[in-house]
């Protein structure tokens, strides 16, 4: 199978960055929804959102977009690679310094495909390995991820693969 380095065909995008006495309440105005660490889990979790000032958001790239990844990028080691896939959001919405987004940049890539072999078992093995660890948490060094070799088969095969793997955990969270 063909294989690519990553960063040929996706980009990483770091979050931003505030203060702590920019957080406001999701829907104050001049602000946007801000993603963090604590919203990245087996599914995006919108249960605790803060939001900030429009202002810290410095490059139209920083907004989410539909078929984003969302990544801890920076956490405990056993976190960090950790990911959610980017859905349609009840806001506009961005995402904090400790979080970075993974975006396909080609249309040789399927963005659910990337999701699922982004948050396939020994790929985020591999990106756990790559932690390198200040003080208590770990980051994750975006220049390596970007020469990860990304398999690349045709783009019908990747929506045939991502629709499999999507419908087999739709019927595992069904038998739950």
């Amino acid at each position: 199978m063909k294989t690519v380095p990553l960063g040929e065909v996706a980009e990483f995008i770091r979050g931003v960055t505030f203060k702590p006495g920019d957080v406001v309440d999701v829907g104050t105005a001049g602000s946007v929804a801000c993603m963090r660490t604590k919203n990245v889990q087996l599914e995006l979790d919108l249960s605790d959102v803060y939001a900030v000032p429009l202002q810290v958001v410095k490059r139209d790239e920083q907004y989410l977009q539909i078929g984003d990844v969302l990544i801890s990028s920076a956490n405990s080691w056993n976190l960090l690679g950790k990911c959610s896939w980017v859905g349609e959001l009840p806001w506009q919405s961005s995402f904090g310094g400790f979080v970075t987004a993974l975006r396909g940049t080609s249309d040789l890539v399927d963005p659910r495909y990337l999701y699922r072999w982004f948050s396939f078992g020994n790929t985020q093995q591999l990106l756990r390995s790559f932690g390198r660890k200040t003080t208590n948490i770990s980051n994750l060094p975006l220049d390596r991820c970007r020469k990860i070799e990304f398999p690349l088969p045709p783009i019908e095969e990747q929506r045939r693969i991502a629709a499999v793997l999507d419908a087999a955990d739709a019927l595992r969270a069904k038998r739950r």
